[in-house]
């Protein structure tokens, strides 16, 4: 994926060198990609980079891309070193940064980052490709501050893409690790459609994509926030802000249409969960 974001960044670099920069390439790729100038600002971030640090597009063209890593060393003071490296013209590979969410949560990422030249041979942007990773370690200075005043369960949780909920009484999780062949990416879960039961597997309906994990469905079920999921059948799990229509059906069944116009089937046992959910009869 990153080789193809590369051969497609040179091949467009002369295009590139006005206000448009990246747009038309970048907007719908499924990685999340940034553009920095060689001043330090972001020239364009994609939908997927801002899924990540939780920006509105107005809040992150033009601001200072160091502002978006965390005031540590593996955060800004490492961002600078690489930024420095690409201006020099070099590529950066791989590079494990931490930045620092709009809501102020940290996320690790590995950076990769290509420079684009113009017809001069000059520097001008960064193709930067971004990768979110499960960090498991802390800095040693880190290590030796939570041990001296007691393990930080907000501090683990947010590494593990939990949150605590006082109201459930438990943690919800933020995202899912999905494995495919020697790769593993993370899947939000605010972004699942539905949940089925696949054999010996679980797929995630995700718009048009499906993703296979190796889980049952009760192990799924207890991961996902029980006020926003609902099982509706034995092998069905549905995210409720998906639904756009409930239709009665045979012996007290009911049919979902989701949003996506997929047709689900809600059982009779499963109902009563849903009117609880909904404040309502059915």
């Amino acid at each position: 994926m990153y080789a193809i974001a590369k051969l497609a960044a040179q091949e467009k670099a002369d295009e590139w060198n006005d206000e448009r920069l990246y747009r038309g390439l970048f907007v719908e790729a499924p990685i999340a990609c940034f553009s920095v100038g060689v001043d330090g600002h972001v020239l364009a971030a994609n939908r997927r980079a801002l899924d990540l640090i939780g920006y509105r597009p107005s809040e992150i063209m033009g601001r200072a891309v160091l502002d978006l890593y965390a005031d540590t060393p593996a955060g800004k003071r490492k961002a600078e070193e690489q930024f420095l490296l690409f201006r020099s013209g070099a590529e950066v590979r791989g590079a494990e940064l931490e930045m620092r969410r709009a809501n102020g949560r940290a996320v690790w990422i590995m950076l990769s980052a290509t420079p684009i030249r113009d017809h001069t041979g000059q520097v001008t942007a960064s193709c930067s490709v971004v990768q979110e990773i499960l960090k498991n370690t802390l800095p040693a200075a880190t290590r030796l501050e939570r041990d001296r005043r007691g393990a930080s369960f907000e501090g683990d949780t947010e590494r593990l893409g939990l949150v605590r909920d006082p109201d459930l009484g438990r943690e919800i999780r933020e995202r899912l690790l999905v494995k495919s062949g020697s790769a593993s990416y993370f899947v939000r879960i605010e972004d699942i459609d539905w949940v089925g039961a696949a054999g010996n597997y679980v797929e995630l309906h995700i718009g048009r994509k499906s993703h296979l994990m190796r889980k049952t469905m009760n192990s799924i079920e207890a991961k996902l926030d029980p006020r926003r999921f609902l099982r509706i059948h034995r092998s069905v799990i549905v995210n409720i802000e998906r639904i756009k229509e409930l239709r009665s059906w045979h012996y007290g069944d009911h049919k979902i249409v989701l949003l996506d116009s997929t047709q689900l089937t809600l059982k009779r046992a499963h109902r009563e969960r849903l009117e609880r959910l909904v404040g309502e009869p059915i």
